[in-house]
């Protein structure tokens, strides 16, 4: 019973952590449309490595929601749904198998880069635009080196919690 309270109250806490983070990065000026650090992200990937792939898509969708009910923005709900679900799919799915071969940064690059491809296509089917998809160069680029800050600072929110035994940390 225990342990169920302590996933509760970590998942709520990381929801809580991730929409704080969502919120305030909102507010901060972008140097292109659609690209910001996604430091959200780092609690997503903490539940996925502490808790589980289940509490890593609650912590996520419900982040993406709560977020949504905050700014009122639709826009921005689809491009985070439409690209928040693809990145924790890619991260469970490599860190599950994969996790010996890929450290956490490496593992956040895969996640931010599926959501990048999942918000390209949410924004050329809402605009009905293919070329939006000469976008993903420049997404890309930013999406590697914010994804790999983002796993960076995943792994050391995971060691600080209690998981230094997780071989992915130290790559």
């Amino acid at each position: 019973m225990a342990m169920d309270t302590r996933r509760i109250v970590l998942t709520g806490l990381f929801t809580a952590c991730a929409l704080v983070v969502n919120v305030a990065e909102g507010m901060l000026p972008m140097p292109l449309p659609g690209i910001k650090l996604g430091a959200a992200n780092v609690f997503a990937l903490t539940a996925l490595v502490l808790l589980g792939t289940k509490e890593a898509f609650a912590v996520t969708l419900l982040r993406v929601a709560l977020a949504w009910l905050v700014t009122g923005n639709v826009f921005s709900f689809l491009c985070s749904l439409g690209g928040a679900l693809p990145a924790v799919a890619v991260m469970a799915f490599i860190y599950g198998k994969f996790r010996a071969d890929f450290s956490l940064p490496w593992i956040s690059v895969a996640g931010a880069w599926a959501f990048n491809a999942g918000q390209v296509a949410v924004v050329s089917y809402i605009v009905k635009d293919a070329r939006v998809a000469l976008y993903m160069l420049p997404l890309f680029a930013a999406g590697t080196a914010a994804g790999w800050a983002v796993g960076w600072l995943a792994a050391a929110v995971c060691r600080r919690l209690g998981g230094e035994k997780n071989e992915t940390f130290h790559r």
